[in-house]
């Protein structure tokens, strides 16, 4: 099912601001005389202008609370709570981890321990947590660990080398990573389409659906993936990250838990493959002082799972305002040169395209 292509429900109303201020005008006339001239400096004027106004704030209240109680307009924790109906919730996302070095002010005579839940900032409003314990070893003065930032998102540059919780000893840490290999909290539409699919799973013969819902679910890390027939009792599962990292394991134990796998499976999951295509085209522009907006305009770009990249679409993506002719040079696929044409992916392949381009000035 396509949200998108529900009609618009009439429940919720359009709403105009004239029509309720005449509406309210006429009947404060009819109440007095017909003959009553409502003047803009009038202060009865003023005071019917107030009531429409607040109306319709009333009005555009009631259609809030509506759309929050409907899967394809509710957002937030309203739809938290309508996707509760479907007995799932929204997935909330991975802390991402960075590598710090932690230095004692002088080696010591025995082994000193950094407890895990060590707390670490950035001097301002950002938190880290050690996330397992760190020994110092005697005669020693730096050891190495791994930090938690304390919010998740995909990745962050902040640095947290500032030391918040007391220790008996002086020591100092340095952030010598990147924060990264967490995950966003799972976005509304996501998390629409994801209570669609949940219907799915209700299925005992372990349909394609099913198993595509499951291996949503089972980590916030995954982007897309597609469950196919492996013969006789055997599912192969493709998965698809949203950073490209190795989650066949965590899916895997996901799916093969006995609430979820239909016993006669054998599931088997697999990372879906990437195509990694680089276009090379010769734009002619009417002015060549655009070829720096241009340039930052068009812009590469990651694929669904299966979809192919046509020709198609890439002319679409370079023809744009200030191009007076685009021309496409050359399509690499995985570095090796390949014929200017539609590039195809399979149903466990996705796209990711780049572009390389070069301008001239159009002859007209």
């Amino acid at each position: 099912m396509n949200l998108e292509n529900l009609p618009y429900p009439p429940v919720i109303e359009e709403l105009s601001y004239e029509e309720i201020l005449n509406s309210i005008k006429a009947l404060f006339k009819a109440n007095l005389n017909d003959s009553v001239e409502l003047l803009e400096s009038d202060n009865y004027s003023a005071l019917l202008e107030c009531l429409a106004y607040r109306e319709t704030l009333l009005r555009a209240r009631i259609n809030a609370a509506i759309k929050g109680c409907m899967l394809p307009y509710a957002t937030g924790d309203d739809l938290d709570n309508v996707v509760a109906i479907y007995g799932i919730e929204r997935l909330a996302g991975q802390y991402p981890v960075a590598d710090v070095e932690f230095e004692l002010s002088a080696a010591r005579s025995s082994d000193i321990i950094l407890p895990a839940g060590v707390i670490l900032s950035n001097g301002d409003d950002k938190r880290a947590i050690l996330k397992d314990s760190v020994t110092l070893l005697a005669g020693k003065t730096k050891a190495s660990g791994k930090i938690e930032l304390q919010e998740k998102t995909k990745a962050s540059k902040v640095k947290c080398e500032y030391i918040e919780t007391l220790l008996p000893f002086v020591a100092r840490a340095k952030q010598i990573s990147e924060f990264e290999l967490g995950a966003e909290p799972e976005s509304d539409s996501a998390l629409r389409a994801r209570a669609v699919l949940s219907l799915e799973r209700f299925s005992t013969a372990g349909a394609s659906g099913a198993y595509r819902f499951h291996a949503l679910s089972a980590s916030p890390k995954v982007k897309d993936c597609i469950a196919i027939n492996g013969g006789a009792g055997v599912v192969n599962v493709y998965v698809q990250s949203i950073d490209e990292s190795d989650i066949t394991s965590e899916v895997l134990s996901y799916l093969s838990s006995d609430e979820r796998r239909p016993l006669t499976d054998s599931v088997k999951v697999y990372m879906a493959t990437k195509k990694n295509v680089v276009v090379k085209a010769v734009l002619e522009l009417t002015d060549m002082l655009n070829a720096a907006n241009i340039n930052s305009s068009i812009n590469g770009a990651q694929l669904p799972l299966g979809q192919d990249l046509n020709l198609s679409f890439l002319y679409s993506n370079l023809h744009i305002s200030g191009v007076y002719r685009a021309r496409i040079e050359q399509i690499r696929v995985n570095g090796v040169s390949s014929a200017i044409a539609d590039v195809l992916a399979s149903a466990t392949q996705y796209i990711e395209y780049s572009y390389e381009l070069s301008y001239k000035k159009a002859v007209l």
